[in-house]
């Protein structure tokens, strides 16, 4: 089995040439991407949030064809192997035949081991297919960038550099349903998986519910003309859908944010500001580009082929 390792939140743009080596060098698509579960950043508190749950990751890797994956914990055990006695361990649980690195790579306690150790550790236990790649620009392409970037609510530039919309998978939950009142029922969406979320303000989307994607516009924030809520809430009035979807999952791809967060006057100053969101939003969602359509299409096959998207995460120690 070819491997590349890495933390991998998300796939973004700046990933694809490792891929692209990978599937060139495999025998027989035998290939494989190696990561951690939770991200070993947001572990050692570095970050917040990852980019994607993990089920979102593996939703993610099939879309992108990437044929296997595998899932380490990572824990203090992990986290203080030696570089020596982590490749030994990764090998015992998977048969390695070759590997394909960044050249910027570092594994093991404190990030001793680097990408030309490997390869001379693994060239001297007869491993022969062995890629030192000099990939991207990480000014440029960086899973931190694009963490910064949702967080301010540019979703757009988010897309730039992942190469697909960003996306949440999330439960349906019941909320207030205040919208139903005013003509524009909502669904709330569980935020109860610590996942990142894109900053306050209401944003064009398409949602997959039902087999279909349909148009939403979604307000993430805490409805401040109400006072009445406290914790940030992401509600998404779905057009052109009818349907009791409590307890079930949808799938929301971000396109562009419409607005940010407001308090108005009253309820029909917000209700006037709610239809001039939901036709800007249909007009965002009927100008989505082809690449974005593909990505839709592809998202919603994999989806409905198979809803077990929780891999299995691997022990080493």
């Amino acid at each position: 089995m070819l491997i590349t390792i890495g933390a991998f939140d998300g796939f973004h743009k700046g990933h694809e040439e490792l891929f692209r080596i990978c599937r060139e060098n495999a025998d027989g698509n035998e290939w494989a991407v190696v990561t951690f579960w939770p991200h070993p950043s947001e572990y050692m508190h570095r970050i917040e949030h990852s980019l994607f749950t993990l089920k979102e990751r593996e939703l993610l890797r099939r879309v992108l064809n990437i044929p296997n994956m595998y899932v380490l914990c990572f824990d203090d055990a992990l986290m203080n192997l030696s570089p020596v006695d982590f490749w030994h361990l990764l090998r015992a649980k998977i048969h390695v035949s070759g590997l394909v690195m960044g050249s910027d790579f570092h594994f093991g306690r404190c990030r001793s081991g680097s990408a030309e150790f490997l390869s001379h550790l693994a060239k001297s236990e007869g491993l022969r297919k062995i890629v030192i790649a000099d990939l991207y620009d990480k000014a440029k392409y960086s899973s931190s960038k694009v963490r910064e970037k949702i967080i301010a609510g540019d979703v757009e530039g988010a897309r730039e550099i992942l190469g697909c919309n960003f996306f949440m998978m999330s439960r349906i939950i019941h909320g207030n349903e205040r919208g139903r009142t005013m003509s524009f029922p909502t669904a709330n969406l569980a935020l109860d998986d610590g996942r990142i979320i894109p900053g306050y303000g209401v944003y064009a989307v398409g949602v997959l519910v039902n087999h279909e994607w349909h148009c939403g516009a979604l307000s993430i924030g805490n409805n401040p003309t109400f006072h009445d809520v406290h914790e940030t809430r992401a509600e998404v009035h779905i057009l052109d859908f009818a349907g009791d979807i409590y307890g079930g999952e949808v799938i929301v791809c971000f396109l562009r944010k419409v607005r940010d967060m407001i308090t108005f006057s009253g309820k029909d100053e917000l209700m006037r500001q709610i239809a001039n969101d939901t036709d800007e939003c249909r007009k965002i969602f009927g100008e989505v580009r082809d690449d974005d359509k593909k990505f839709f299409e592809r998202v919603k096959e994999v989806y409905y082929l198979s809803k077990n998207f929780i891999p299995e995460i691997i022990k080493l120690v």
